[in-house]
C-alpha cells in the first residue's frame, strides 16, 4: 500500500485528531454551541494519553528548531507516524517509524515553517491509518523576536501575576504590567517565555514576561 503525501496525511492527521477531540471534550463549555471545533479541549486530550510518556528537548524555539524526541509505552514494534500541530490548525506529518520491543522509538523532528507563535503546538502520534495513540505537552513556538503571543480571558490571580485562560483551554500565568486589565476581561498578551518561579506557577502552566497587552479589536 502506497502512503499517503504529506498534505494528505497533514489533513487526515487534523480529522482523526478533531475527531477524537471532539468526543472527550468537556461538556457545556462555553461557546460550544455555535461551532463545534470550539468543544475541542487540548488538556482532556493530553491527558489521555498521560500514560505514554512523551519527552522532547527543547521545549520551545521558532520555526525550524530541531527537537529530540523520545516515546514510551506506545505499542510495540508497530510503525506510527509521529506529527507536529496545533488546534485549529491541523497537523503535520513529519516522520514515519517503527517502535522498539519496548514501545519506545527516539527521533528528530523538525518544527514546520508554518508554525505560529500565537497558540501551542504539540507532537502527536498516529497509527497506520492515521489514529491517534498519543499527544505530547505542548512545544512553545516563538517568534524572530523570541516573543509569543496569546489571546483569552484573564482570571484572578494568586500574587503578583495575572492569571489567562486562553481559547484553547490552557491556562497562563502573566508577569508584568496589565495595564488596568482585570479578571474578566479579555486581552492579548505578547512576550517572552518566564521562570514559572516568577508566579509560582504549576508545572503544567506556562509563565510569559508580558511585553504587550491589549484589548482584542471590536471589545469594550
Amino acid at each position: 500500500m502506497s502512503m499517503p503525501s504529506r498534505s494528505t496525511g497533514r489533513l487526515l492527521g487534523a480529522l482523526a485528531v478533531s475527531l477524537l477531540a471532539l468526543r472527550l471534550a468537556l461538556p457545556g463549555d462555553l461557546g460550544a454551541q455555535d461551532n463545534p471545533r470550539e468543544r475541542v479541549n487540548t488538556r482532556a486530550v493530553a491527558d489521555s494519553f498521560a500514560y505514554r510518556i512523551a519527552t522532547f528537548t527543547p521545549a520551545s524555539g521558532p520555526p525550524g528548531t530541531l527537537v529530540m524526541v523520545r516515546w514510551q509505552y506506545l505499542p510495540a514494534i508497530t510503525p506510527i507516524r509521529l506529527g507536529v500541530g496545533a488546534q485549529r490548525v491541523g497537523f503535520e506529518v513529519l516522520r514515519e517509524i517503527l517502535t522498539t520491543e519496548q514501545g519506545e522509538f527516539n527521533d528528530t523532528i523538525r518544527v514546520p515553517a508554518w508554525a505560529e507563535s500565537n497558540r501551542p503546538h504539540m507532537l502527536v502520534v498516529l497509527d497506520f491509518y492515521f489514529r491517534p495513540l498519543a499527544v505530547s505537552s505542548a512545544f512553545q513556538v516563538l517568534g524572530p523576536d523570541g516573543m509569543l503571543s496569546r489571546e483569552g480571558k484573564l482570571m484572578e490571580g494568586d500574587g503578583k501575576c495575572a492569571v489567562m485562560q486562553a481559547e484553547g483551554g490552557e491556562f497562563y500565568y502573566l508577569a508584568g504590567d496589565m495595564k488596568g486589565l482585570k479578571a474578566g476581561d479579555r486581552a492579548i498578551v505578547k512576550g517572552t517565555l518566564g521562570d514559572r518561579a516568577l508566579c509560582n506557577g504549576g508545572e503544567r502552566e506556562v509563565t510569559i514576561k508580558v511585553n504587550e497587552v491589549r484589548r482584542p479589536f471590536g471589545t469594550g
